[in-house]
């Protein structure tokens, strides 16, 4: 029974996190279209450049803070009303630092307009991250899930409003992600609870503040390498060509984006199962076999995606945008390798191994960087999918090696190698638009997969 028990939880988790955030990529799923045809190339991809950026701008401000609250969150020893406390002095911190960091946007001439609604974004967006990962620490998942469903359908609704009723473009999608976002730090303060323990007028614990901070500095250097890593490429489109460019290039990203953030499910689920099962037991088949469910599902589901990819582009964004689809199976073998990247980072989380991956994003980052410079100038959107792909390959490689200083793997080199070659293949035939020798190439990997399966199955 505690063997079954460790895939019963995993399971458990992925499903109550992911009921939550399929609801919300749903939402935003749907609102792809809308966008695509009532926005220009250009104001989309204007679009993409702040939300990228204020992606980087929160764990640099906080510090990286959602990961100290998640962790010291889950920890029973740590006074929930201390923790809200400290995190509360932080977000004080972020939120001025922001404000003074503001003028330096006037030299991004791509988001110069837009300073104002950039700077807001950070800051509602720094409290409303760390909100839900506190809830989501005091396994109130529903809520947690809950959250994330709210906020897109809100958003959602407010940005039809403002863009086509109001009309008032890009100031309306703006508008619209800052009320979301108001609207789920009130839910998630009331509903999730955290009024319970927001008290201010106590002594401040300085040890746990101090804990908090050397915990997640080192990692605001991670989260820093994975933007670099994925912002990058629509910064040099940007310089090379144009917003336009950005914009196909951002289209073309969303589906592989869309997939990203659904495995982030079992990823949250898989980090809560490693820590736990490393802790205890470090036992490897239960790491192995997760592994090769795991990879098996995206090798195959990503194969799958890439044979229809093109008719669903041709009725799901507006004409202008059709050319992205060209792009995005070569951005989903990229995907597949994200995925396992995640897989390998819950085991540097469960054995507290932060300068490992922080080695591994900094590697990805830079090579990231290096190939953007190589491959844009000459291939425009196309060097940038290279790039993106290529970076995600050598991260999973250094992890590979990485983590065999931590626990010894079974995890065939071999099946990697046959898998990706196929999948490689059959992606740039879909490409060309060779359809047949495609579909015979996903039998190929299907049945590989299948039988390799079950080969070592037998023999463990």
């Amino acid at each position: 029974m505690g063997n079954k028990k460790k895939y019963y939880d995993l399971l458990k988790n992925i499903f109550a996190l992911g009921f939550g955030l399929v609801g919300a990529k749903g939402v935003q799923f749907l609102l792809l279209p809308y966008f695509t045809n009532v926005l220009t190339t250009g104001q989309y991809g204007v679009i993409d450049l702040v939300v990228t950026f204020v992606g980087l701008m929160v764990p640099i401000v906080t510090l990286e803070l959602s990961d100290s609250v998640l962790r010291f969150g889950l920890s029973e020893e740590t006074n929930k009303t201390d923790l809200i406390q400290c995190s509360t002095i932080i977000l004080a911190f972020a939120a001025l630092l922001t404000i003074i960091l503001s003028p330096l946007l006037y030299f991004y001439k791509s988001i110069r307009e837009y300073s104002p609604y950039v700077v807001l974004m950070v800051v509602l967006q720094s409290i409303r991250v760390n909100s839900s990962l506190y809830v989501k620490s005091q396994n109130r998942v529903s809520v947690y899930s809950m959250d994330s469903a709210l906020t897109a359908f809100v958003t959602a609704i407010l940005d039809i409003y403002f863009i086509s009723i109001l009309k008032i473009g890009l100031q309306g999608y703006f508008l619209a992600e800052l009320i979301g976002t108001c609207v789920s730090i009130t839910f998630l303060f009331f509903v999730g609870g955290i009024y319970r323990n927001f008290k201010l007028n106590q002594p401040l614990d300085k040890a746990l503040l101090k804990r908090m901070l050397s915990y997640s500095i080192p990692l605001m250097f991670n989260a820093i390498s994975w933007w670099i890593a994925s912002f990058s490429d629509r910064a040099m489109l940007n310089l090379f060509f144009s917003e336009s460019e950005v914009g196909i290039y951002s289209v073309a990203a969303k589906i592989p984006a869309i997939i990203t953030t659904l495995l982030s499910v079992f990823t949250q689920a898989w980090i809560m199962s490693a820590v736990r099962e490393y802790e205890k037991e470090r036992n490897p088949i239960f790491f192995e076999r997760v592994y090769k469910i795991y990879s098996a599902f995206l090798f195959i589901s990503v194969a799958a995606l890439s044979l229809v990819i093109r008719p669903i582009m041709k009725i799901y964004v507006g004409q202008d945008f059709f050319k992205a689809w060209y792009y995005i199976p070569l951005l989903l073998f990229g995907t597949v390798f994200l995925g396992i990247s995640n897989y390998y980072g819950a085991i540097y989380a469960a054995a507290k191994a932060n300068l490992l991956e922080i080695k591994s994003t900094i590697i990805c980052a830079v090579s990231n960087i290096i190939m953007n410079l190589i491959f844009i100038p000459h291939y425009s959107i196309l060097g940038a999918v290279y790039a993106t792909a290529l970076s995600y390959v050598i991260v999973v490689i250094v992890r590979i090696l990485d983590t065999r200083k931590l626990m010894h793997l079974k995890i065939s080199v071999l099946d990697l190698a046959m898998s990706s070659a196929l999948l490689l293949a059959l992606v740039w035939l879909v490409m060309q638009g060779n359809i047949v020798i495609s579909v015979l190439l996903f039998v190929m990997l299907l049945a590989w997969k299948v039988g390799y399966y079950f080969y070592e199955y037998r023999c463990v």
